[in-house]
């Protein structure tokens, strides 16, 4: 029981070091509060809530993913390498999929609200 309490401590830390480093993951954050507030504002109900709630948080895990190739990557060698590049495109690529699914979802949930 205690191992699986210290694997927690190590995810928290995983967290704080996304959001403390990289500067898309602030953009993210900054992306979910300003959603929240437009849930809150327009009175979404609650499946538009889980939506957007499940949406925000794939976003969080692709970008968290994205980082964790990124920096492997790069401890694997810093030299250009034409497949780690791939890579690389292959984990942002996965990043920019949910964004975009996401900001289609926004539009379908909210511009309705707004006429």
């Amino acid at each position: 029981m205690k191992q699986h309490l210290i694997s927690y401590k190590y995810g928290i830390r995983g967290i704080w070091l996304a959001f403390c480093y990289e500067h898309s993951m602030r953009f993210h954050l900054v992306a979910a509060i300003a959603v929240i507030i437009l849930n809150y504002v327009l009175k979404v109900n609650h499946t538009e809530w889980l939506i957007t709630l499940i949406l925000i948080v794939l976003a969080w895990m692709a970008e968290i993913f994205n980082t964790a190739i990124e920096k492997l990557a790069d401890k694997v060698t810093t030299n250009h390498d034409a497949l780690i590049g791939q890579v690389k495109d292959l984990a942002s690529g996965a990043v920019l999929i949910i964004c975009l699914f996401s900001a289609l979802c926004a539009a379908i949930i909210y511009v309705p609200y707004l006429y």
